[in-house]
């Protein structure tokens, strides 16, 4: 990667920013209310079974990214990052259509898996954004990415909500959908690839995926990752029937929950985009472990409130630190990588996305519906603490000691 940056690559960044933010807020639809929305397929269901049942799609569907994950990133490496965004956009579209021709359970959790297959368009553009921002603005463009992509997931919940209100559950994923038809649009008239960092085309060989499954320092780096994020998704697919508990049965619960993932994902979004400086300022190493505190602090007392209102105070406190743990954790993955092989790392990355923040729901949604809400709370907050802040001082000492890994094959990119 180059001081100065590949050229056009500010608005490649912007143009990235915005086809991911199209597809968040428009996925982003489908993520808070499909518990409800299995509820009103099988009204047969508990509340705590469709938080279950909704785990179990995310987390499917996390075991199809996992798989993907690598296969999209090698592809990314040799074809380029714009096409996998592409492709991730047209996927997710065609799942959100048939999100609205689902009439049972089982199709669900299929339509679900299918999406986590063709997933990975967060992957693509940062990977894009990577290769072609001078090196000391790096942290600053991929806090305003993830800000982007936070912003997105905030507005989501808060329009589909209208328009559930308005027209139902199904017309919501027609228009989700066709909506994210223009993620794509935006990619292929806006983005123009650089292609000086992309793998050798005409070899069979992988130098990219190669290089970092042989570097102790990536692996490091991933498990890191891993164990930092898998706390908070645990407590996605609960907090709809949660908080439906703790309401009034008068109480409009579609347009609360709408507007409590709006507020959780806003203030992810901004500690986003304050991240960025807060990594240049204090260094990234510290505003990881700070983050992960933060996290885990705010989680605990979320299990013992009595009203939604505490209940949105410390979620939204929580996110905060999430949004600073996030973007930190996506910045140490370039660093430890050289630039051809960026899509494959960050291909990877989705491997782990999946693991953590969309198996993680699978665990909270069979927690809460076998021993309750509360314990989903504690047990993400003890996950935490006991893996991710030991192995955090596992990969300080790794990199103390492991460099980036340089293939000779990449050298002649």
């Amino acid at each position: 990667m180059e001081d100065e940056g590949s050229p056009g690559w500010q608005r490649n960044n912007y143009a990235s920013m915005l086809a991911v933010f199209l597809l968040c807020i428009t996925f982003s639809f489908t993520i808070p209310f499909l518990p409800l929305y299995i509820l009103q397929i099988d009204p047969s269901v508990s509340g705590p079974d469709a938080a279950m049942w909704a785990g179990i799609a995310t987390g499917l569907g996390g075991v199809g990214s996992f798989i993907s994950g690598p296969i999209w990133g090698i592809l990314g490496d040799k074809y380029g990052r714009k096409p996998m965004l592409i492709r991730a956009c047209l996927g997710g579209a065609i799942g959100l259509v048939l999100f609205g021709f689902a009439t049972s359970i089982w199709q669900i959790v299929a339509i679900r898996t299918f999406i986590g297959v063709m997933a990975g368009a967060p992957a693509a553009a940062m990977a894009l954004i990577a290769a072609g921002t001078p090196a000391m603005r790096l942290p600053k463009a991929l806090g305003q990415f993830q800000g982007a992509t936070l912003g997105g997931i905030a507005m989501g919940p808060v329009v589909a909500a209208g328009f559930i209100a308005a027209w139902g559950y199904e017309t919501t994923f027609y228009v989700a959908g066709a909506l994210m038809f223009s993620g794509a649009a935006v990619t292929i008239f806006m983005i123009k690839e650089p292609r000086r960092a992309l793998a050798p085309k005409n070899t069979a060989d992988k130098p990219g995926m190669r290089a970092i499954l042989k570097s102790p320092l990536v692996w490091a780096a991933l498990a890191l990752v891993l164990f930092l994020s898998f706390a908070a998704p645990m407590v996605q697919p609960i907090l709809p029937p949660y908080v439906i508990s703790l309401l009034p049965d008068s109480s409009n619960s579609t347009a609360i929950i709408g507007w409590l993932f709006f507020g959780i994902s806003a203030a992810g979004a901004v500690a986003s985009v304050l991240a960025g400086r807060a990594i240049t300022k204090i260094g990234l190493q510290k505003v990881l472990l700070i983050s992960a505190i933060g996290v885990a602090v705010f989680l605990i007392p979320m299990g013992f409130v009595n009203s939604v209102a505490a209940l949105a105070a410390l979620a939204i406190v929580m996110s905060l630190f999430g949004g600073f743990l996030t973007t930190s954790a996506i910045t140490l993955l370039p660093t430890v990588v050289t630039a051809a092989a960026l899509s494959s790392m960050f291909g990877l990355y989705q491997s782990v996305q999946a693991l953590s923040s969309q198996l993680g729901p699978a665990f909270g949604g069979i927690i809460a519906a076998h021993i309750g809400y509360e314990a989903v709370f504690l047990i993400a907050a003890s996950a935490l603490i006991l893996l991710g802040l030991p192995m955090f001082y596992v990969f300080k000492r790794v990199a103390a000691v492991h460099k980036v890994i340089v293939d000779p094959a990449m050298q002649q990119v």
